[in-house]
């Protein structure tokens, strides 16, 4: 009798599903471009399945579940058909590229048993791309740039100076996923380089946390084959986390400082405009005039300069602000400023905005908010406004440590091919990311060229 998985079979990876809707849906729904591909995994898996059905479902279990509470376990398998299509699509993978099972009591490596002797019938190709698969390790890559239906650029998330690499992608190639990090296995065709079918793709605030787990292992001793799995296994664990775990907030911090950011703002009447002025323009480290607002700059430990206090004017005609990015910069600078305009402003009021409660209560936030604009605010008026508020805020960036980065700035990065596309993966996504936004707010986007031009690099 045929040992072959029926379609209403239960699923041999564990997950209680039917063959057709859990791992035999994977297979069917790749790409027919695919199909010498997904042929050469099909064959591998139908033949693990006659083989060593018991110890293949046993080591994908243990992928899947190991270490899971019985309510993690519940909530990572009542995820929807599509998410657990490709979590059992990367378990399958994993499975033969880098899982070892039990055969008469002996680990053994899943890949050299369907390579060695007594192993499936392969054609040549679908044994190169075996074979390929058991040596390609599973790295974390930034998504720099994409070219609907023809490629991929991706850049080493963990070695930051690795040169960009190109992949073609003629399916799933989409330009929302500038920007974001995702973990893949990218295999050598003929002339050009595809990934193999797994993805593990990170949101925003996972990223940073699987980054920071990997570079903590990186740095331990051992062979370079541990390290790859350890890894491989850490991309794993912190991808299928996301679908049964809450994400703890970040804290968000100064580049130059390390300190937490809470954003200040000092509310001031100004009672003497000429006296003020005067005293502004007399120091030496304050940047600016009444048009645009004064900027008190300082020079870091990485002989960078930047704002540290900066006096914006407000709307009514004798009011302005302070803003301080953390506690230690208002700490330090409102006795500065006082002592500097003495009588010449009134404190009023001071305003606290902490980003990581901020965070927490986007969500919310965005619900309630309704979506529209105000009714007596014209598109480009809003325009006007953003564009202005864009402008301010990345003023300064070519010259501010960016953490994705490694804390170098954008000027810095540029200097080297993997910094520049790493620079350029910013911009686009930033691009992206201001192009959806306008199109759900019924406005022009707004660009950045600006910051394209301030830094002398071309898209």
């Amino acid at each position: 009798m045929s040992t072959k998985i029926g379609r209403n079979d239960p699923c041999p990876c564990g997950s209680g599903r039917k063959y057709k809707h859990c791992c035999g849906g994977a297979a069917t729904t790749r790409d027919p471009d695919e199909k010498g591909r997904a042929g050469a995994v099909e064959r591998a898996l139908d033949w693990l399945a006659s083989r060593h059905r018991k110890a293949a479902g046993v080591a994908i279990e243990t992928m899947l579940f190991g270490g899971l509470t019985d309510e993690e376990r519940a909530t990572l398998q009542t995820q929807d058909d599509e998410t657990w299509q490709q979590i059992q699509l990367n378990a399958n993978e994993w499975l033969l590229a880098e899982a070892a099972i039990d055969v008469r009591g002996k680990p053994t490596r899943v890949a050299d048993l369907l390579l060695g002797p007594g192993g499936p019938l392969f054609t040549v190709e679908q044994r190169q791309w075996i074979a390929q698969l058991s040596e390609r390790p599973l790295r974390l890559y930034d998504v720099t740039d994409v070219v609907p239906g023809r490629q991929r650029t991706l850049c080493d998330s963990l070695e930051t100076q690795a040169p960009p690499i190109v992949v073609v992608e003629r399916a799933g190639s989409q330009e929302s996923l500038v920007v974001s990090q995702v973990g893949f296995r990218i295999m050598e065709v003929g002339d050009h380089r595809e990934l193999s079918g797994a993805a593990y793709p990170f949101s925003l605030l996972a990223g940073p946390r699987v980054i920071g787990a990997m570079r903590q292992a990186s740095r331990k001793r051992g062979p370079r084959a541990d390290r790859a799995a350890e890894l491989s296994s850490i991309i794993r664990r912190h991808w299928l986390a996301q679908y049964f775990a809450a994400s703890p907030l970040p804290t968000i911090v100064d580049a130059v400082t390390g300190e937490a950011l809470l954003l200040i703002t000092d509310h001031y009447r100004v009672k003497d405009w000429e006296a003020l002025q005067r005293e502004l323009t007399a120091e030496p480290d304050v940047d600016g005039d009444r048009e645009t607002g004064w900027n008190r700059l300082e020079k870091g430990s990485d002989e960078q300069t930047r704002p540290v206090v900066s006096i914006n004017l407000e709307k009514g005609a004798d009011r302005i602000s302070v803003f301080y990015k953390t506690q230690g910069y208002a700490d330090r600078g409102r006795p500065w400023f006082e002592a500097l305009a003495r009588d010449a402003v009134q404190f009023l009021s001071r305003e606290l905005s902490d980003p990581k409660g901020a965070l927490a209560n986007a969500s919310i936030a965005q619900r309630q908010k309704p979506d529209r604009r105000a009714p007596d605010l014209s598109s480009d008026v809003i325009a006007e406004i953003i564009e202005k508020a864009i402008r301010q805020s990345y003023a300064h960036w070519p010259d501010e440590p960016i953490p994705a980065l490694d804390g170098k700035t954008p000027r810095q990065a540029i200097s080297t091919p993997a910094g520049l596309e790493r620079v350029k993966g910013l911009l686009r996504g930033y691009e992206a990311s201001e192009t959806l936004q306008a199109k759900r707010e019924g406005r022009r986007a707004i660009s950045y060229a600006f910051l394209w031009e301030a830094l002398g690099i071309a898209r």
